[in-house]
């Protein structure tokens, strides 16, 4: 595809930068598929020569509009083949890619534009047109030039009457008017460019999710990028003849790490349409591998059991019976010990209950997934074991923002459930006197963008201090226990990590999200969310008329009975001291960008912020 020679071009084995590799991987594979969308209702490939094509024409549209190396480009959208387009062909040309989340409100994104200096941005639809519409001559008065992919008008734009701003002049343009920009163009103007980027240049300022405090730019650079492309190759052991379904929001550090370790490694990557088409894309695309947070796979647990309990009686009590065996038979491997008798007996006499599990599961997920990959944040152990119950593995992993992703995952026969897994290659860890977890690697970032300050607090003779607790164990497998500064320490001095208790409780069906509290108290108390869905469903088995809002179905009576047996299930579960004593139920579940992150963490500060006057009236209730 390139006119210069094997003597001029890296390889795949010799490439420091994505760029190089990126070319490297498109010449080397350039008829077969690279990636998968739906379009009309028809799954369309794109190969990887169409892949080079796509980001070489934005890339010569970009540098045609002026873009300079170095500069800053924002890109908000919900994940779509135009992001990896996109992504490809900024760095391409010599930009840094600024991600914003398709969540984010428009104060965030008016930050983010004004502390990059983004001079250029690609917007999904009119409804984040909508979004920035009333700071185009305020905080982002420095984006000169504006794309939009999808034209479209939707119900919420025509209420507004957004209008066509690409035919308001030319600072935007729609996709396919910019697109036209590059005829006539040279591409091999595009590889010069590419082919002029160094490691140790950024391709990225990933703007971290902002759970306390303004978001930070963290700057990763090529170097870092390569590092975890080999990484994850490397702990993963995937080729060009994997297939993965992608969903996860690319503005996050974990779904990019797998978009750049796609070019690395090759193998196939089909778009979702949406969050809720994953289950039936999956059965479609039939993946052999696929990466969550840990929400989606407590989803997973809960639509099985689900099923479970909507059994008969006895074949309830069967299916249970034989499912609790399996899971009992994987603790005890897990701990390296030999499964029991009675495990083995109900694992042998519950086989066709559990074979059938299986099946159902496997047809699910397309029924080629050699294992499920977790990240963003903790995964809760009982998930673990009972995918594994069932077969299915999940390969816990964990990083940061600030490591370009994954320092450590688990690998596939060597998984260790309760931990995040071993080192991956060019990556080395410590544990602080105080326990917090130190890292230093390839993947370890420059820098937080302007914070010299920021920076030096968190780097310190080469140790990223990552704000983590954490253990080591003889085989260098690491345990997180929670984050310092969310930890809770009772009035007697006991020590809480909440994220694990949350988790714990969240395996429920009926439970959406917690926040627990307890610091300096007598005993932890919590606020909650329900499933709405599951809900609904338990109340419809016992005959009652579910209310029409969440609200009114948080506050009905009977859920506030059903959430109190699920707490005192759970609780059995747990040490006394870690055990919720009191509740209260919130009148709306939890939302991204606002006490959610992208990731699905919980903003602890925002929850307290929002709610904290229910916390102190259950404490001044009952006396802690």
């Amino acid at each position: 595809m390139s006119t210069q020679t094997a003597e001029q071009a890296p390889t795949l084995a010799t490439a420091t930068t994505l760029t190089d590799l990126f070319l490297a991987r498109t010449d080397a594979l350039a008829d077969r598929v690279a990636l998968r969308r739906k379009v009309d209702g028809v799954w369309e490939d794109v190969t990887w020569r169409g892949y080079r094509e796509a980001a070489t024409k934005i890339g010569l549209g970009l540098r045609k509009l002026g873009l300079e190396r170095g500069d800053a480009v924002a890109l908000i959208s919900n994940t779509r083949v135009e992001w990896a387009f996109c992504d490809l062909g900024i760095l391409g040309a010599g930009g840094v890619t600024i991600p914003i989340y398709q969540s984010n409100l428009p104060d965030e994104i008016a930050y983010i534009v004004e502390n990059s200096g983004a001079k250029f941005m690609f917007l999904e639809d009119l409804d984040q047109y909508k979004k920035i519409e009333g700071q185009l001559d305020g905080a982002l008065a420095s984006i000169k030039h504006f794309v939009i992919f999808d034209t479209r008008d939707t119900q919420a734009t025509q209420a507004a009457d957004t209008g066509k701003p690409w035919e308001q002049g030319e600072r935007f343009r729609t996709l396919d008017a910019f697109l036209a920009l590059a005829e006539g163009e040279d591409p091999e103007a595009f590889v010069t460019a590419a082919r002029e980027a160094k490691p140790g240049d950024p391709v990225t300022y990933i703007y971290t999710s902002g759970t306390t405090g303004k978001p930070k730019g963290v700057v990763l650079t090529h170097g870092n990028a390569m590092g975890e492309c080999v990484a994850l190759q490397k702990a993963l052991v995937v080729s060009p003849d994997d297939v993965t379904l992608m969903f996860l929001p690319l503005a996050h550090v974990f779904a990019r790490a797998l978009h750049w370790a796609q070019i690395r490694s090759g193998f196939v990557c089909a778009f979702a349409e949406e969050i809720t088409k994953v289950v039936d894309n999956m059965s479609e695309i039939r993946p052999t591998f696929f990466a969550a947070v840990p929400r989606i796979y407590e989803k997973i647990h809960q639509a099985v059991i689900g099923k479970v309990n909507a059994e008969s009686g006895l074949k309830k009590k069967y299916v249970l019976w034989a499912l609790e065996g399996a899971i009992a038979r994987e603790k005890a491997r897990n701990a390296g010990q030999a499964p029991g008798l009675g495990a083995a007996v109900r694992c042998g006499l519950g086989g066709p209950a559990l074979g059938k599990l299986k099946a159902g599961l496997s047809a699910r997920t397309g029924g080629r997934v050699r294992f499920f990959v977790s990240g963003g944040a903790p995964l809760s152990r009982e998930i673990a074991f009972f995918l594994k119950a069932l077969g299915f593995e999940i390969l816990e992993g964990y990083g940061l923002t600030e490591t370009t992703a994954a320092t450590h995952v688990n690998r596939v026969g060597a998984c260790r459930i309760g931990t995040v897994g071993q080192c991956v290659e060019g990556a080395e860890h410590k544990i602080a006197p105080d326990g917090e977890v130190m890292l230093r690697g390839t993947m370890v970032m420059r820098e937080y963008y302007q914070r010299p300050e920021d920076t030096a607090e968190v780097m310190k003779d080469g140790w990223f201090y990552t704000g983590d607790v954490g253990e080591i164990d003889a085989d260098g497998y690491l345990r997180i226990t929670d984050r310092k500064k969310d930890l809770i320490i009772t009035a007697a001095g006991k020590n809480i990590a909440p994220q694990n208790v949350e988790n714990h409780i969240k395996t429920h069906p009926l439970v959406s999200q917690v926040a627990m509290f307890g610091d300096q108290r007598k005993f932890c108390v919590a606020l909650l969310t329900v499933d709405e869905e599951a809900t609904r469903k338990a109340l419809a088995a016992e005959g009652v008329s579910a209310p029409a809002t969440y609200a009114e179905l948080a506050a009905h009576p009977r859920v506030r009975e059903l959430i109190q047996a699920a707490l005192d299930a759970k609780n059995a579960d747990l040490p006394s001291y870690e055990t919720i004593k009191y509740f209260e139920l919130l009148p709306e579940d939890f939302a991204v960008g606002a006490e959610l992150t992208p990731s699905l963490k919980v903003k602890r500060p925002v929850v307290k912020e929002k709610y904290g006057a229910l916390v102190d009236a259950l404490y001044a209730k009952h006396g802690g």
